[in-house]
């Protein structure tokens, strides 16, 4: 079995190695390499094999002979040009995969650009002449069905294997099966399968002007061309015709539970787990599939986010679980470059912020626009759903990103329990407001007097803004305490008992003729403050969250 794989240069890895303890398989999100690992496995079992077939396999003066690939004939990976194979489309150096096997042979193929239709492969100098005779791998690349084509012909293998490469198995799907019917213990396997996992009887495929696959739902029964199934049964005929014809491979199965119902993901799993067992064959598995994951034991995940690592234990699998159901792909694109992730009970929460940052010309301002991920401080998965709080949310993203700083920033009225914690720069910390709730810190008479004449479009000084103010200084002196009117930025109880929100701005704003203001439109208060009506606490809380990021 091979145990090691290294891939540079190569599609969306500049380097990376994979170590493989055995069975592996891959899990992560779309677009995190998964499928990529497979194609540099079956592009290294395509170079290794064409160049052995040209001549002798030993080194001459200044390295190994070359040998031409076309790019039509280059079946592994189907791309438009070339160039799409070399990471970042640079191709001024060459592309390399090392393949580490178990008995102690590794094999590095270089390829090596020439124009868009024709690249050079060979072993590179380093590699020993001994273990170019050793190695021996035998590649299956399965990707998922995609639909099959309802006039299919009998074609060659290396047309078959190039629709495969090109993630069309659909199209040859009925090829597939004619040859996997050629050996009568394949054919009982196969059909074998099938019979468990639907209850269905297989029909031998027959070669005319164009192929038939059929099948029965009952003995006896009607027959059905395969076409007029389900994707999850095609799916399953495919993955087990194209195994069970090449024991003692290496099987690179790209999302096996593509179509599948839950129920059967695991089945069909542990299907390929005894197919492997049973014929010598090594698995490589790409999935996103919860089922499948929960049912692998961690010694054998892949975590496949910013760069791939092997899962220490179960709680890490758990956690890789809930990653997979909350975090978006945006998310963790965003993981990888943001200076942290900032939570707050409501988006409002973060423009608050922003305002007052644009305000004070603070460095969090730029930040906030750019540079930081923010989410609320529970995360709907699902309709009805409980969410995810903070720190399972935060868990996950540590996947992904393990120095991540995370700023639980939350408000005065939560648990009496809940405190700030050291701001060390260090994983996730918390920020607690001293009042209420971040609205709170709205509450200044001349900056909501400011706002008051704003929303009216006159001048605050003007003779149509004036009955609205006094009506609002008049509710101010009826409700609330002169100390809190006089000195705005004191510390007052009843800010921190207060929900300014809903008990102290409507009120106040409708006081002064305001209705229907609703609280997403807050944050033009704070943009209308000066900076010396800016609460000092609003300041210490904005220097924190930087320090937290370690800005």
């Amino acid at each position: 079995m091979i145990n090691r794989v290294t891939v540079r240069n190569f599609k969306r890895f500049d380097e990376v190695t994979f170590e493989i303890p055995g069975h592996l398989v891959l899990a992560g999100p779309n677009n995190t390499g998964k499928t990529t690992l497979l194609q540099a496995l079956s592009a290294w079992h395509y170079a290794f094999t064409r160049w052995g077939e040209a001549g002798s396999k030993k080194p001459i003066k200044g390295g190994y002979r070359r040998k031409e690939i076309g790019r039509g004939d280059f079946s592994a990976v189907s791309v438009r040009g070339l160039d799409l194979l070399w990471h970042g489309r640079r191709h001024d150096k060459a592309m390399e995969i090392v393949v580490r096997d178990s008995t102690g042979w590794v094999v590095t193929m270089s390829f090596e650009w020439d124009t868009a239709e024709q690249m050079y492969v060979r072993p590179t100098a380093d590699t020993l002449a001994a273990d170019l005779e050793r190695a021996s791998v035998k590649p299956v690349f399965v990707p998922a069905t995609n639909g099959l084509d309802p006039k299919e012909t009998l074609y060659n293998d290396q047309y078959v294997e190039m629709l495969i490469a090109q993630a069309r198995p659909g199209d040859v799907l009925r090829n597939i099966l004619q040859r996997a019917s050629l050996t009568g213990e394949v054919w009982s396997k196969v059909s074998g399968v099938v019979k468990e996992l639907f209850g269905y009887e297989l029909q031998v495929p027959q070669v005319g002007a164009f192929m038939t696959a059929e099948y029965a739902e009952k003995p006896g029964g009607k027959t059905l061309d395969i076409a007029s199934a389900g994707s999850g049964f095609q799916q399953v005929l495919l993955l087990f015709a194209l195994l069970y014809r090449q024991p003692g491979s290496l099987l690179l199965i790209d999302e096996p539970d593509a179509h599948l119902h839950v129920i059967l993901q695991e089945v069909v799993w542990s299907h390929l787990r005894q197919l492997a067992e049973s014929t010598g064959s090594q698995l490589i598995v790409a999935t996103h599939a919860e089922t499948l994951i929960d049912a692998v034991e961690p010694k054998e995940l892949c975590l496949c986010f910013q760069k791939p690592r092997l899962l220490a234990n179960v709680a890490e699998r758990d956690r890789l679980l809930g990653a997979l159901h909350a975090l978006t792909n945006t998310e963790l694109m965003l993981a990888t470059n943001v200076v942290g992730v900032l939570y707050t009970d409501h988006w409002t929460d973060r423009e608050l912020l922003r305002a007052w940052a644009r305000l004070l010309g603070h460095p969090l301002g730029p930040l906030l626009d750019q540079g930081i991920l923010w989410k609320p401080r529970v995360t709907d998965l699902r309709l009805g759903g409980e969410g995810m709080g903070v720190k399972q949310h935060y868990d996950a993203l540590c996947l992904v990103r393990d120095d991540l700083p995370g700023v639980d920033l939350i408000d005065g009225d939560a648990h009496a329990g809940i405190r700030s914690t050291p701001i060390t720069g260090e994983g996730l910390q918390r920020l607690r407001w001293t009042r209420y709730e971040i609205e709170s810190y709205l509450f200044h008479p001349a900056a909501l007097e400011r706002y008051v004449a704003h929303r009216l479009g006159v001048a605050v000084d003007s003779e149509q803004a004036l009955p609205h103010l006094q009506a609002m200084r008049q509710w101010m002196t009826d409700e609330l305490a002169p100390a809190i009117v006089r000195d705005p930025l004191g510390e007052h109880p009843t800010l921190r008992s207060l929900k300014a929100r809903t008990e102290l701005l409507p009120p106040l704003l409708e006081a002064a003729g305001l209705f229907g203001i609703n609280y997403t439109e807050y944050a033009g208060i704070a943009a209308l403050m000066r900076p010396d009506e800016v609460h000092p606490e609003v300041v210490a809380v904005m220097d924190s969250i930087m320090r937290a990021f370690r800005q």
